[in-house]
């Protein structure tokens, strides 16, 4: 059976979403790795405005929140200085936050659970955990001791990695502390994370059944 439009957009996001998550801890902390994983990202970024393009409302944000977050990405490459490195960051949570509300409106419109809806709902939880990873990065590089990574003594900017791997942790409740919050903006947002996985699962089951149980009446 053919897939339609639809579901051949939501698999490619979350195959690019899959690829950019083990590629991550793959690389090593170089220039060469650190160039492979904005490309990357642009890679999830341009699948996810693809995505977002398809969905009613958010067809013309998406472009110009992709473009500005893609052009302050590879200038913050070039030029890693606080400043950019926050700027960046802010636009990827913006972006980011903008395709989340997009997935999440179309996952609780009328029509059947097909294949396109369930690729969208595990894409949008992999969505959520870069949405509060860039939101950590933002902290950590405001507060480089916002973090604290286990078998580390000297205060120091946890590897971005490593706030990916604690922000999907955190999502699932897994919770192995390794990585411990130390700020208390920090810890607050963790908490919250924490819950946003736990209401997930249930909020976005109850919006597909709904949906389905309009479309048939």
């Amino acid at each position: 059976m053919l897939m339609t439009k639809e579901e051949h957009r939501s698999l490619i996001l979350l195959i690019s979403l899959l690829l950019f998550l083990v590629l991550v801890p793959v690389l090593r902390n170089d220039r060469i790795s650190e160039l492979a994983l904005v490309f990357s990202l642009y890679i999830v970024m341009i699948a996810a405005t693809v995505e977002l393009a398809g969905k009613r409302g958010f067809q013309h944000i998406g472009i110009p929140l992709v473009a500005i977050s893609m052009i302050l990405i590879f200038v913050g490459y070039l030029h890693p200085s606080v400043p950019w490195v926050i700027a960046y960051y802010s636009m990827l949570v913006l972006f980011l936050g903008v395709v989340s509300a997009g997935l999440f409106s179309y996952l609780g419109r009328p029509g059947s659970i097909n294949n396109g809806r369930l690729y969208g709902s595990v894409s949008l939880y992999f969505i959520l955990a870069l949405f509060w990873f860039a939101i950590y990065s933002v902290i950590d590089t405001i507060y480089p001791a916002a973090f604290l990574e286990a078998g580390v003594s000297q205060v120091t900017h946890v590897p971005r990695a490593a706030l990916l791997y604690f922000s999907l942790e955190t999502l699932t409740t897994l919770g192995y502390g390794d990585i411990v919050p130390i700020h208390p903006l920090a810890r607050m947002l963790a908490a919250l994370e924490a819950a946003t996985g736990i209401l997930y699962i249930a909020i976005t089951v109850s919006r597909l059944v709904a949906a389905f149980q309009r479309a048939e009446k």
